[in-house]
């Protein structure tokens, strides 16, 4: 490794890991080597490796796993918010392949704050259908989908993993979906939520609260989902029109 005098060993260390992390991205690599084989490869010290390490990590570039190394962290996935469109959907749309696996889909008891969204009773029974999404294999978001019960009961034997919902009740359903209510915020994921998006997933998450209407402004679905921090964002387009 060589550089000015003037730059700190860290900072050119840090340039040469950025091409390191370029060059296996290319090859689908993602786990750096060892603390020891850098030190070798590059002739600096531990300190200098550790330094130039927490610098990419803070800019989002790796994660570090204890007693397992550095690994290199995938770009986000753009969310645009000016078209309501499904997980399965925008997956595609990025030549990715969507997937899901369903946790639970059963009848429960709305409650308060579900039964306001949908516009029942609070002892009245709706659908909940909770779903780990992934994106080519990758654990991306938890999505708990709550239906109204004549809606719900349509798609219970039909619905499978990797299917998507939006597509089953408009094809099979008959239900025309025309616009959605969401919000986005930030939460902290539960220890088994942690667990299902992979321990490499950051302790915090994107929470986003989608209420989804019919074309005769019926709520068709209410939608609490918890996407990794890591690996999504969401995209807004402003006008000054």
């Amino acid at each position: 490794m060589t550089g000015s005098i003037k730059t700190p060993k860290y900072l050119q260390l840090k340039g040469c890991l950025q091409e390191l992390i370029a060059g296996m991205a290319k090859d689908g690599k993602d786990c750096l080597p060892s603390e020891r084989e850098l030190g070798e490869k590059y002739g600096v010290s531990r300190i200098t490796i550790r330094r130039a390490l927490e610098e990419l990590e803070q800019e989002g570039k790796l994660y570090r796993v204890h007693g397992k190394g550095a690994f290199i962290r995938k770009e986000k996935i753009p969310q645009p918010l000016t078209k309501l469109s499904s997980f399965t959907e925008d997956m595609r749309r990025r030549n990715m392949k969507p997937d899901s696996r369903i946790l639970v889909l059963d009848y429960i008891t709305a409650g308060p704050h579900i039964a306001e969204k949908l516009r029942v009773a609070a002892d009245e029974q709706v659908v909940l259908l909770k779903r780990l999404r992934l994106a080519d294999g990758e654990p991306m978001a938890i999505e708990n989908c709550y239906l109204r019960k004549e809606t719900g009961s349509m798609i219970m034997d039909r619905l499978n993993n990797g299917e998507s919902l939006y597509e089953l009740l408009q094809n099979h359903c008959g239900i025309q979906l025309s616009y959605a209510e969401q919000t986005i915020e930030v939460c902290v994921l539960k220890g088994w939520e942690k667990k299902l998006l992979g321990n490499e997933s950051p302790p915090y998450a994107l929470f986003t609260c989608r209420l989804t209407y019919d074309t005769n402004n019926v709520p068709v679905e209410y939608v609490e989902s918890k996407y990794r921090s890591d690996r999504y964002r969401f995209q807004v387009d402003l006008s000054i029109q």
